[in-house]
């Protein structure tokens, strides 16, 4: 600094010849001369402690740059893990939504089965219907004949009763048999209908957490963008300060000039 600068005093060795006589103006020339120059090397003396002092700021400054730098690698870092994961996350949710997409799209073809299989049940019920509808007007037309011929009264109304009750008893059964059926059928289509339901949920609450997944990588790459502007514009100015620094203390004084 300027306030440890000190005055130093040439020191000459004694010569082995005589000085030649000097006159006063000589030596108060050559005093001026001495006091002059002593001053420009205190002067330059003071630059160059300004100078070191100035470059030791800035290669601390430059240092905690570095550290900051550092830090901020390391932050990066783990960002860029943690995106890393976040990616694997979301691709795992995809894969994941594309497999409960397939087992969506089998249920609906079971679900189709079911239905086409229930359709047909119901045209084999109908036809079965119809035919017993047919078999009872056959039944009736035989009634009528069994009651016209008086000769046979007993044995026609014996058979009469047989074939109403065999009639009565084949109806129930298939009746039975088709409410059974139905049954049945309905529960597989409650059932893959409460499948398919509960599957959309899943796949819908799977689209929000990708939904959120992106959005939270969105902003850490963001943030790594502008930790990563603002070191390098920091790093920058820090140089060029720096440079500018030097190159106006060390560069000589043109309008100065050094007595010899």
């Amino acid at each position: 600094m300027a306030g440890n600068a000190h005055f130093i005093e040439p020191v000459f060795e004694a010569p082995e010849h005589r000085w030649p006589t000097l006159s006063d103006n000589d030596i108060i020339a050559l005093e001026n001369t001495i006091a002059r120059q002593s001053a420009e090397l205190n002067l330059r003396l003071t630059e160059v402690i300004d100078l070191y002092n100035f470059q030791q700021q800035r290669e601390n400054e430059l240092q905690a740059a570095r550290e900051e730098i550092d830090r901020l690698n390391q932050i990066v870092s783990q960002l860029r893990q943690t995106m890393t994961q976040y990616k694997i996350e979301v691709v795992a949710a995809q894969d994941k939504i594309a497999l409960l997409e397939n087992e969506k799209a089998d249920l609906r073809q079971e679900l189709d089965r079911a239905v086409q299989d229930s359709r047909r049940v119901a045209g084999q019920l109908l036809a079965m219907e119809t035919a017993f509808k047919i078999r009872e007007g056959n039944v009736a037309a035989a009634l009528e004949q069994v009651e016209l011929m008086s000769s046979e009264l007993t044995t026609a109304s014996a058979e009469r009763f047989k074939l109403v009750a065999a009639v009565q008893a084949e109806r129930k059964q298939h009746r039975n048999v088709l409410n059974e059926r139905t049954s049945m059928l309905e529960n597989r289509i409650g059932k893959a209908e409460a499948i398919a339901e509960s599957r959309e949920r899943r796949i819908k609450n799977l689209e929000e957490d990708r939904s959120r997944l992106t959005q939270r990588v969105e902003l850490l790459e963001a943030l790594l963008n502008s930790e990563r502007e603002t070191s390098e514009s920091k790093i920058k100015r820090l140089t060029e300060e720096l440079a500018g620094s030097a190159a106006r203390v060390l560069n000589p004084r043109c309008a100065e000039g050094t007595p010899v």
